[in-house]
C-alpha cells in the first residue's frame, strides 16, 4: 500500500492534497492555485514529487478523493516551475504510460515548468525504446515549452527535428508525432528534415497526414496535386470507422466519425 496513504507524517500544506478529489480538477487551463489554496510553497517540492510519482496511489480506489492527489501535485509541481521534478515525471510517464491523464497533463506541466525542462525532454525522446505514447507525450512537452516560451521556438524545433533524424530503430508512429508537434509550431524551417524522413518512408502517415497535407499545414502548398488517401483505411481502423458512420447514420456531408473535423465524404469515406 502506498507509503503517502498509510502515513500520518505526509507534510503539511501537501497532504492537504488527499481531500481535494476530482471537485477541484478543471479540465481547462483554469487550474486550482495551489500556493493560495493550501499554502505549498518551494519547500514541499520534494513532497509534491513523491505524491505525483506514487503509483500505488495512482491506482488507488477511483471512488476516493487520494486518486486524484497525483494530478493536483503534479499541477503544483507545474505552478512552483519545479526543474527538478521532471526527471522523476518522465520516469513515472514511462512505468504508467497507460494512464490518459499522465499524458493529457504532463505536456502542460512541462510546458509551465519551461526552459529548465527542455534539456531533459530533448535527450528523453532520443532513446529509441520508447513506447510510442511515452514518446508522444514527452513530445507534445516539447512543443508546449516551444509554444510558451517564444524564445526557446527553436531550439525545441532543433529538438523535434533530432527525432527525425534517420536511425535503424526509428518509429514511423514516433516520427509522425513529431511532425505533428512542428506542425503545431508552425515550423516551416523544418520542412527539409520532414521531407527526408518521408523520403525514407519513415512517417506514419496516418498521424499528420502525407507530405502533401503537411506542407499545406505548414502554409507552404494551397492545395494537393495527388488523391488524398485515406488514411484510416491505411492506418487498419477504417472498419470502426464505417461502423460508426452507419451506427449514427451518417451522409457524406457530415462530419467524419473519425474526428479531423472535415466532412466524411473528404475523409473517411471510400
Amino acid at each position: 500500500m502506498s507509503k503517502i496513504l498509510t502515513s500520518d507524517c505526509v507534510p503539511t500544506p501537501v497532504g492537504r492534497l488527499l481531500s481535494l478529489g476530482a471537485d477541484n480538477i478543471s479540465r481547462s487551463a483554469d487550474w486550482l492555485d495551489y500556493a493560495t489554496t493550501t499554502g505549498i510553497g518551494p519547500g514541499d517540492i520534494d513532497a509534491l514529487i513523491a505524491m505525483a510519482c506514487d503509483l500505488e496511489l495512482h491506482r488507488n480506489d477511483r471512488d476516493g478523493s487520494e486518486v486524484w492527489a497525483p494530478m493536483h501535485a503534479w499541477r503544483a509541481l507545474a505552478q512552483l516551475r519545479a526543474e527538478r521534478a521532471v526527471g522523476p515525471l518522465l520516469g513515472l510517464l514511462k512505468a504508467d504510460f497507460n494512464e490518459h491523464r499522465i499524458g493529457n497533463e504532463l505536456p502542460h506541466v512541462f510546458g509551465m515548468i519551461g526552459p529548465a525542462a527542455l534539456p531533459e525532454l530533448a535527450a528523453f525522446v532520443l532513446d529509441r525504446s520508447l513506447e510510442t505514447f511515452v514518446a508522444a507525450t514527452a513530445l507534445a512537452g516539447i512543443q508546449e515549452i516551444g509554444t510558451r516560451h517564444r524564445p526557446l521556438r527553436a531550439a525545441c524545433i532543433d529538438a523535434l527535428v533530432q527525432v527525425l533524424t534517420p536511425h535503424p530503430d526509428g518509429s514511423p508512429a514516433i516520427n509522425g508525432f513529431a511532425i505533428v508537434a512542428l506542425i503545431d509550431l508552425k515550423a516551416a524551417e523544418a520542412i527539409g528534415a520532414i521531407r527526408a524522413a518521408f523520403a525514407h518512408n519513415a512517417v506514419d502517415m496516418s498521424l499528420a497526414g502525407d507530405l502533401e497535407d503537411v506542407e499545406m499545414a505548414l502554409g507552404m502548398r494551397r492545395r494537393r496535386v495527388t488523391p488524398r488517401p485515406n488514411w484510416a483505411r491505411l492506418a487498419g481502423w477504417a472498419p470502426m470507422v464505417e461502423e460508426k458512420s452507419r451506427a449514427e447514420g451518417l451522409g457524406r456531408n457530415d462530419a467524419c466519425p473519425c474526428g479531423s473535423g472535415k466532412k466524411y465524404k473528404k475523409c473517411c469515406l471510400v
